[in-house]
């Protein structure tokens, strides 16, 4: 059969080896092919020139044939189920519905293969998909339900699915993190890549790849924020054909990413609006494996934890038209698509819902913490004893140039702005983060006849802001989030207690491995009954905590700082000492920061200023 897909490529389907094959027209294989039509039929070699006229005749009539929807790796069907390529050398594909899934030999859909790809292992019903978790060293239990919700929601068609961003310091397993997720749900010679540093590589590579895993990114340039942006909410993209001067070539796609790095790889506040941030912990010596001893150990459970993770889909199928949100996140679709999924796994949406409001309100947290502006701006607006202030762009751009030079932070950085039009640009990418902090902007215009455009800064009362602090607020109240008909979701987490560090691990306590009370320890001695109900136990007692004034707040950290060894701790350790929540404990350790109390290395480790 000929034909050409949705991109107006011509593509050939035809019997190899007894097994039908979609290949591209002016492929390799294809010349390949009708050369051994020859060959068998007469016993001749063609020349260059009649080959290339018999392509030319078939691609004629491949744009007189069907135009067909080609696929990489994953495709709906027409009554809500998932088809699901193996990639293997039969053609075979998984088919997921309501009522279970299958392996069929004649996939209704067709799909794009690229050499790269590799078969999915051969799935076993009844399997366990919380054994991804044997090849990661995530701590946090919602962290947990995240990471596993996530992978499972990537092979659901059609929708838009977060970047895994995973950060931590060296020997965390952030790798392995990914390398064991890709090689369950997307294999591929290329389980991990490496940032391109030009557009058109990078745009080929999320084409190519289903599941876009990039490894020790580093910091990202504007432009790879933007692309990642697009790869996720789905997007054209056009180029020139070599060797012709008006023929474009189109790449299509919505692509599921992942990023490793020793820092949050993601700052822009669009990049972290669409992903998930996972923190690992330092892997103790005594939980090491070798790369030979992972790699058997994941061929030995890949095909269980694929056949657990289809069983969820055949599940989730089912749950999700019974969802029912009072409201939804930005990434809409995987909110709804999450809760279907977590109560398949037998966790519970309104477990989901809070893991993921706590992921949503760090990413705003980090969307703050990496700009200058930001850290400019809270400390101007800490001058303002009503909470408010209004004026033009000038005039704050102005009043932010005064409080920079007092906090001696450089306005020649690049992330600096140079005018009050390109401030107002920074300030439209972190209005959406600054309510996380306790700050609101608003627009209008004057009303005589100047119109004059007017700026308004407030601050809000949150949860997740500064508010409290600023105002010596005794008492915290749950931000809301999503919820469902069952129950308010209550979004405060219960701290774990403090982790003691065994001194044969090698590992400092600022590296040590901070437990959640009830985390799943070993997943490999656990079935997916003992593992979610480890995780949903770990969500219990979640309570409202009290909090000190900011400046008893600021002196009682510095005071606990100060009793940790060498200086530097993470965030989470911090917590576990003065027992507060990780999210206080960090805007704590922002204003410490911007007085220069404190500061971040390299590594994402806080420490004393000496």
């Amino acid at each position: 059969m000929l034909f050409t897909d949705q991109r107006g490529e011509p593509y050939l389907r035809a019997p190899m080896s007894e097994v039908y094959e979609t290949m591209r027209l002016r492929s390799k294989k294809v010349r390949a092919w009708l050369a051994g039509l020859l060959w068998r039929a007469e016993e001749k070699a063609p020349n260059s020139e009649a080959l290339a006229s018999a392509l030319n005749v078939l691609e004629a009539q491949a744009y007189d044939g069907p135009v067909i929807h080609l696929y990489n790796r994953v495709a709906p069907d027409d009554l809500g189920g998932i088809y699901i390529d193996m990639a293997d050398p039969a053609w075979r594909a998984i088919h997921v519905t309501r009522d279970g899934w299958s392996i069929t030999d004649h996939p209704p859909v067709l799909f794009r293969r690229y050499s790269h790809q590799k078969p999915l292992p051969e799935p076993k019903p009844g399997g366990d998909p919380w054994g991804l978790l044997s090849f990661t060293h995530i701590e946090e239990p919602g962290d947990r339900l995240l990471y596993v919700v996530t992978v499972i929601s990537y092979l659901i068609p059609g929708i838009p699915h977060p970047i895994i961003v995973l950060h931590g310091p060296q020997g965390a397993g952030k790798t392995w993190t990914l390398r064991a997720a890709r090689a369950v749900i997307d294999p591929s010679v290329l389980d991990l890549l490496t940032l391109p540093r030009q557009q058109r590589e990078l745009v080929q590579n999320l084409d190519h790849h289903y599941c876009a895993f990039y490894d020790n990114v580093g910091p990202i340039p504007e432009w790879i924020s933007n692309v990642l942006c697009r790869a996720v909410t789905g997007t054209g993209v056009s180029k020139r054909q070599l060797y012709t001067d008006d023929e474009d070539v189109i790449y299509e796609y919505r692509r599921c990413c992942g990023l490793t790095d020793i820092n949050i790889a993601a700052e822009r506040g669009d990049l972290l609006d669409r992903s998930i941030l996972i923190g690992l912990e330092h892997l103790p010596e005594r939980k090491r494996k070798t790369e030979s001893e992972l790699y058997a150990m994941l061929e030995e459970k890949a095909p269980g934890i694929l056949g657990g993770i289809l069983d969820t889909l055949v599940k989730a199928l089912r749950i999700y038209p019974t969802i029912e949100l009072s409201g939804l996140f930005r990434m809409a679709d995987y909110t709804k698509w999450g809760c279907a999924i977590a109560e398949a796994l037998g966790v519970g949406r309104d477990e989901f819902l809070r893991a993921y409001g706590e992921n949503i309100a760090r990413q705003s947290i980090e969307a703050v913490r990496a700009s200058p502006v930001a850290d400019v701006l809270l400390k101007f607006m800490e001058t303002k004893t009503s909470g408010t202030w209004s004026g033009t762009a000038s005039q704050l751009y102005s009043e932010l140039v005064e409080v920079a030079a007092e906090m001696k932070v450089s306005t020649r950085q690049k992330a600096w702005p140079k005018k009050p039009h390109t401030l107002m640009r920074r300030l439209n990418e972190l209005a959406p983060s600054l309510p996380a902090v306790g700050y609101q902007i608003e627009k209008g215009r004057t009303k005589d006849r100047s119109r004059t455009r007017i700026i308004t800064i407030k601050s809000v009362n949150s949860v997740h802001g500064l508010a409290a602090f600023l105002q010596g607020d005794d008492e915290v109240t749950p931000r809301k989030t999503p919820t469902s008909s069952v129950q308010t979701v209550q979004s405060v987490q219960k701290r774990p207690n403090q982790g003691q560090v065994d001194a044969s691990d090698g590992v400092s306590g600022e590296d040590s491995a901070i437990r959640s009370e009830g985390a799943v320890d070993d997943v490999d001695a656990l079935d997916a009954k003992d593992a979610s109900d480890s995780i949903r136990k770990s969500f219990s007692g979640y309570e409202p905590r009290q909090l000190p004034s900011l400046k008893d707040a600021t002196q009682a950290l510095l005071t606990e700082f100060r009793k940790v060894p060498g200086g530097f701790a993470t965030t989470d350790y911090l917590a576990s000492l003065i027992e507060w929540p990780p999210d206080y404990t960090e805007r704590v350790l922002l204003i410490l920061k911007r007085d220069r109390r404190v500061f971040m290395t390299p590594d994402g480790l806080w420490r004393l200023t000496k």
